[in-house]
């Protein structure tokens, strides 16, 4: 009897919509759908924005093809379409942490890298200038679709499943779904999916967990981010007691689903007067659509200014079928009191929208909107200002008028919530349908990634996570950098390898490694970035970070003939960049053929020389001897190898330390048993070789062509010394290694330009001459090593590999170093290298790689005649087009903007973002001159951390630059020289951050913190 009066009371409050939970029509799911306790069915989309950006008219068009897919489906009752929007910065540290920098802490864990002060200073920065937003599509279809035999079979079909099953009681009604529904449904969904997508428009269905997710972290603002599930059909549940468990009959709603509505509200809502509600940890106010806009505009609009603002809001607009037919009706009324003149406009209103119809074929539907915002509990007048301001925006978007009476406040904010119900206080009002989807939030900037290392952000302050891996969306990666000098690519191209660092890729079969980055650098643009990962790393393991100014001088020795360990013989890849490599040297400079037949005797040549430092008849072995690699010496003395040979051979040694696996020490025996540079001249004057080419002669020189490669060999031994010696620029286990080639790499003439072609030649072969080794290729090293070098070649195929080359253009006029770029540009995909290339112009890229570039990066452009090229090679968008000639300005205290034209998951995306970093990011990856030479003083003067701190706190813009230019004009009014007076300024600069004196007082608190510190780790 008590059980049964209190579900008559439970039912009575139901009705009356009393507690929170009846605002909630949801009752069960059926597959990825919702089902209410009418049988409507509901299912939630994602949308995730606009591959490319679009102008007014843009939106206009594409807002009219969604009108033609989909006015079919909204002319009459029954579908409905609730566009969903939220924009919460208070939540962004939250969501930065879920995006970005959870991850980034795990890996650099795994790594043992330790950049806590980066990613603290991104922790504490980036919710103050990002924001996180959402937007949603609900797509509803109501009973009223059905045919009246269609109504009756759903019916038939969920009485025959309610009494197949159990009682549900209070628990979660299964028997309310139905096929016959399901299919009308899926259609609905299926049709406004492909509508979006027609248009560019990413998507990405919700499941049904998902979707109740969404519905309780919108309800319940301090729970986003919870990892809180609902428990629904098909999922395990822990039986419940019922008020009448000692009836068997009753027992049955206990074992099934909970009530949804029970799930999802778990507080209860208190009404602060009559505009102010409490929900949870916060207050909300609700804000209505009195009156639909003058002037419909993009939804984007709207959430740009308020997105400024820097409010939390969230905004529901609804669109439902059937607006003909109310249209209808008030057009009846409006026509019978037109003797009155408001109702004459009325009737006027109505003939125009009529006309619309007949002539455009307009279709009428019924539209809502309902707002909110909201402030933690008790903060009263931060709620006002919100609220406030929430409404002059929403009145000035088209000229609106907004109301924040809405009756009951409690309905007026969960008329904002999605998914709840299909019930609004908003106004009902009659719009176009083309004017409706213009103001729904599908016209926003996507993302193909739902989480990156990096995170980037749109000039609004939306948050844009990039995935520098690449991952499924894209497998091939190809970047290339266009900005004049100063635009911040340097700094980009810094932050996308570090992201590369912190991202999931690093993750392997065999534990988390370092990617293994290479870089042909002009001047120290990556120095800073190979400094914070060295520091990162500690003592013990920097050498796995190396930049390396080559020179031509005693320790920079590199001989390309190395070998794989245990080899004796170049790989094919190896023996085909010697073949390129030599071509190029035995080339005239201003000619890029080679002579007649001098490819084939450089092949020949090669093998004759590998060939005769190895035991055969008429062969010479390099002999060992002791003393010149002490660590391979105390090696065979701690073994106790003693060498057969009286006169043993670097190959006999390479071969007992191979024996006694010490596997890194027999890689630097080697590099004694190859050939050099020098031994080229003795294999081309052996038998074999003369056998073949003593009769060829070069027509344009009259030489023979034996004659004529010794000529240039001599010549290339004279110019480059350390190319004809044992290697002694020992990288080892290194796995980001920069090269600077400014001191190597001269232009100015044909001689200089062929130069730097083999410079930039050698450096990639320096840099990623295992970087597409694969496992087949053990079959061509010697059975002895061939376990190990398997495993090491599967080791290094299954790691990401990047190769970048900076200052692009001066590879210009050689076509065999841009024939090798696109080659492994074509086949990185194969080897998971990634490439990047960047360069002031586009121009200087050359058309074969533009073509294959994934990820373009448009920083600044010179002039309106590069604008031009830039605009039509990448057949941008009227607004991609308009951001290039009026947004590029270069870096500023909002960041360094740029356009990203992204090719990734089959769609091309083209995107304003905005590089933003913390002063500790961008001083430890500054390349500008004066400010490098600050910051290596300081370096120097107080260590890594130390100088960064000091850095950013009396700098906090990133850079010292204006302050070293005043400085550096009073002191050449004085009458200093130019660079005396540049470097006087860096040195006392340097002081005053020291000494915490001049601009550096405002460290003293900082100085006194670290005295005490020291004094007490002294005591202790």
């Amino acid at each position: 009897m008590i059980g049964a009066i209190s579900r008559l009371l439970a039912g009575l409050s139901l009705t009356l919509k009393q507690p929170i939970g009846t605002f909630c029509d949801v009752e069960t799911t059926h597959g990825d759908a919702l089902v209410t306790k009418h049988s409507d069915y509901l299912s939630v989309i994602r949308i995730e924005g606009m591959r490319r950006m679009a102008t007014r008219a843009d939106v206009e068009r594409i807002a009219l093809a969604q009108r033609m897919d989909l006015s079919g489906a909204l002319e009459d009752p029954g579908h409905a379409i609730m566009g969903w929007f939220i924009s919460d910065p208070d939540q962004s540290a939250v969501e930065i942490d879920r995006l970005n920098l959870h991850s980034c802490r795990t890996i650099a864990r795994e790594l043992g890298l330790d950049v806590s002060d980066v990613l603290n200073e991104r922790a504490a920065l980036w919710p103050k200038v990002m924001r996180w937003e959402a937007a949603y599509y609900v797509l509803w279809t109501r009973r009223s679709v059905l045919t009246k035999e269609e109504r009756k079979q759903m019916g038939e079909e969920q009485s025959a499943l309610a009494k197949a099953g159990p009682r549900a009681g209070d628990s979660q009604r299964y028997y309310l779904r139905s096929e016959v529904m399901a299919a009308r449904h899926d259609a609905f969904v299926l049709r406004v999916e492909a509508a979006l997508k027609a248009n560019d428009i990413a998507t990405r269905g919700l499941g049904a967990h998902e979707a109740l997710k969404l519905v309780r972290e919108a309800v319940y603002r301090e729970t986003s981010g919870s990892d809180w599930k609902a428990t629904l059909m098909g999922d395990r549940v822990m039986p419940r007691a019922t008020e009448d468990e000692a009836r068997k009959v009753d027992a049955a709603p206990g074992m099934l689903w909970p009530a949804i509505r029970e799930q999802i509200f778990h507080a209860d809502a208190e009404t602060q007067g009559g505009q102010r509600v409490r929900i949870g940890d916060n207050d909300y106010a609700p804000v209505d659509m009195a009156v639909g806009p003058e002037d419909p505009r993009p939804f984007v609009e709207l959430s740009a200014r308020l997105g400024q603002d820097r409010i939390p809001w969230r905004g529901s607009i609804l669109i439902e079928g059937g607006g003909r037919s109310a249209m209808l009706l008030k057009s009846i009324g409006a026509t019978a009191f037109s003797m009155f003149p408001g109702n004459a406009d009325v009737r006027r209103a109505f003939e125009a929208l009529k006309q619309e119809r007949d002539d455009n074929g307009h279709v009428g539907v019924k539209l809502r909107a309902s707002f909110a915002t909201w402030a933690p509990t008790g903060d009263t007048q931060k709620l006002r200002r919100r609220a406030s301001t929430l409404t002059q925006r929403l009145e000035g978007w088209g000229n609106c008028k907004a109301t924040s009476i809405s009756g009951d406040p409690l309905e007026g904010a969960l008329s904002s919530v999605p998914a709840l119900a299909l019930a609004s206080t908003g106004t009902p009002g009659i719009a176009l349908l083309g004017d409706a989807f213009a103001m729904l939030p599908w016209n926003r900037c996507a993302s193909p990634w739902e989480q990156g290392s990096v995170l980037f952000t749109r000039p609004d302050g939306a948050i844009w996570p990039y995935e520098p891996a690449g991952s499924s969306k894209r497998p091939l990666v190809c970047d290339i950098f266009v900005a004049p000098p100063g635009s911040g690519k340097s700094v980009l191209a810094n932050t996308i390898n570090l992201g590369l660092c912190l991202s999931t890729a690093v993750l392997g079969s065999r534990g988390a490694k370092l990617p293994l980055i290479g870089k042909a650098d002009i001047g120290p643009s990556a120095q800073g970035f190979v400094r914070l990962v060295r520091e990162a790393l500690g003592p013990e393991r920097e050498h796995e970070a190396i930049f390396v100014t080559m020179q031509f001088r005693a320790g920079y020795e590199f001989n390309i003939f190395d070998l794989q360990v245990g080899c004796t013989y170049p790989l094919p890849m190896e023996k085909a960049f010697l073949q390129n490599f030599l071509s190029l040297a035995t080339m005239p400079p201003g000619q890029n053929t080679p002579f007649e037949g001098l490819s084939q005797l450089i092949g020949y040549v090669i093998d004759e020389a590998y060939r005769l430092c190895t035991d055969v008849p008429g062969g010479s072995p390099k002999p060992y001897r002791a003393g010149v690699e002490p660590a391979v010496d105390a090696a065979l003395s701690r073994h106790g190898i003693v060498l057969e040979h009286a006169e043993p051979w670097w190959r006999d040694v390479v071969d007992a330390l191979i024996d006694r696996q010490e596997w890194r020490l027999a890689e630097v025996a080697q590099r004694h048993a190859v050939p050099t540079l020098e031994d080229l001249v003795v294999a081309a004057r052996g038998d074999q070789v003369r056998d073949i080419f003593d009769g060829l002669k070069i027509s344009t020189t009259s030489e023979d062509a034996i004659g004529l490669f010794e000529r240039y060999i001599y010549d290339v031994i004279k110019k480059f010394p350390t190319l004809n010696a044992p290697t002694r620029l020992d990288f080892g286990p290194a796995r980001i290694i920069v090269l600077d080639l400014a001191a190597v790499a001269p232009t100015g003439s044909a001689v200089n330009d062929r130069q730097t072609e083999m410079m930039y030649l050698l450096a990639r072969h320096i840099l990623a001459r295992n970087f597409t080794l694969h496992p087949d290729y053990a079959e061509y090293v010697p059975e002895k090593v061939r376990d190990y070098q398997r495993s090491r070649f599967q080791e290094i195929m299954e790691s990401v590999k990047r190769l970048d080359y900076d200052e692009w253009h001066r590879t210009k006029g050689s076509p065999q170093v841009r024939d090798q770029a696109a080659l492994d540009v074509r086949e990185g995909r194969k080897h998971n290298l990634q490439l990047g290339f960047a360069s002031q112009r586009l121009s200087d890229m050359g058309e074969e790689l533009v073509g294959q570039s994934t990820g373009r990066f448009i920083l600044k452009t010179g002039d309106e005649k590069e604008c031009n090229e830039v605009i039509e090679r990448f057949g941008l968008s009227k607004a991609s087009a308009d951001v290039v000639r009026f947004a590029l300005q270069g870096p500023g205290p909002k960041g360094a903007p740029f356009l990203a034209v992204l090719l990734a998951g089959g769609a091309k995306y083209e995107q304003m973002l905005v590089n933003f970093l913390g002063p500790v990011e961008l001083w430890a990856l500054s390349t500008t001159p004066g400010d490098t030479a600050l910051r290596n003083r300081l370096y120097a003067a107080l260590g890594f951390k130390e100088a960064l701190r000091r850095l950013s706190r009396v700098f906090p813009r990133g850079s010292a630059v204006d302050e070293i230019d005043r400085r550096k004009n009073e002191r050449l009014k004085r009458g200093e020289l130019d660079a005396r007076a540049e470097a006087g300024v860096v040195d006392e600069l340097a002081a005053e951050l020291t000494d915490g004196r001049g601009l550096g007082i405002v460290l003293r608190d900082v100085a006194q913190d670290n005295e005490l510190s020291r004094r007490m780790m002294a005591a202790e």
